[in-house]
């Protein structure tokens, strides 16, 4: 699995090369750097579904709380650029006892074992990873560090 795992990543970077970020720059798809700590945007796949997130991960209850509020004051706009139903989670658990908030959607049913799923897979992200950075480039002035 774990082959198949850095193939298909290396797949989907390569598919992504000539995509600019919205601001017109070069960008690391897989790698996406907010620009702003604690809030990151991920893509994770494993045996039974492919997910893009967002997760705010700040230690701090109070602090994490303001930026998911920040994300819920976002939310029209969200909803009318970045495509399908989210799951906004205020409180969840991400590995260990670590607490954060999320921002996610999956896509069910697919995996990675399965490399005639990969075309849904990479459509899937790339839709979703593209329109969470066209909202970023217009939100992430609202978010401090």
């Amino acid at each position: 699995m774990t082959r198949l795992r850095e193939q298909f990543w290396t797949s989907f970077g390569k598919y992504m090369v000539p995509v600019p970020s919205a601001g017109g720059h070069k960008i690391n798809w897989i790698n996406y750097k907010t620009g702003v700590r604690y809030i990151r945007f991920l893509m994770e796949t494993d045996r039974e579904e492919a997910i893009v997130e967002i997760v705010l991960s700040h230690p701090d209850p109070y602090e994490r709380q303001q930026c998911f509020d920040t994300f819920v004051q976002w939310k029209p706009l969200f909803i009318t650029t970045v495509p399908g139903q989210w799951n906004w989670e205020q409180e969840s658990v991400r590995g260990p006892g670590k607490i954060c908030s999320r921002i996610h959607i999956a896509l069910p049913g697919k995996s990675i074992a399965r490399q005639q799923e990969w075309p849904a897979i990479i459509t899937f992200f790339k839709t979703h990873i593209v329109a969470l950075d066209e909202f970023w480039q217009m939100v992430k002035d609202g978010f401090g560090d």
